[in-house]
């Protein structure tokens, strides 16, 4: 058995709302007043960055618990169906499979 790892999409999208989450949070320490009153004075970047934080830490720590496992033997037994299907077509004169 092999986990998918660091490539699984979970960690990736995750990293990606974390990072955008930390940014906005540093960045509604600096709102104005004035950017704050457009918002119906409600500091937009704070939630919103906290919104984003609190998803991508889940989305890493789904990935981290609950890692997706690739069974080698089903893997390499679904690969050798897949060649020998192709190969009965191909003895039996078909042109390209579409």
């Amino acid at each position: 058995m092999k986990k998918a790892g660091l490539f699984d999409i979970r960690n990736i999208i995750g990293l990606l709302l974390l990072v955008y989450g930390v940014i906005l949070l540093l960045v509604s320490f600096s709102t104005s007043e004035a950017e704050k009153a457009r918002a119906d004075g409600v500091n937009a970047n704070l939630w919103m960055g906290i919104a984003l934080t609190i998803v991508g830490v889940l989305m890493i720590v789904w990935a981290v618990t609950r890692p997706i496992v690739i069974d080698e033997a089903e893997l390499e037994a679904d690969k050798r169906a897949v060649d020998e299907a192709a190969g009965r077509h191909h003895e039996e004169g078909g042109g390209p499979v579409a």
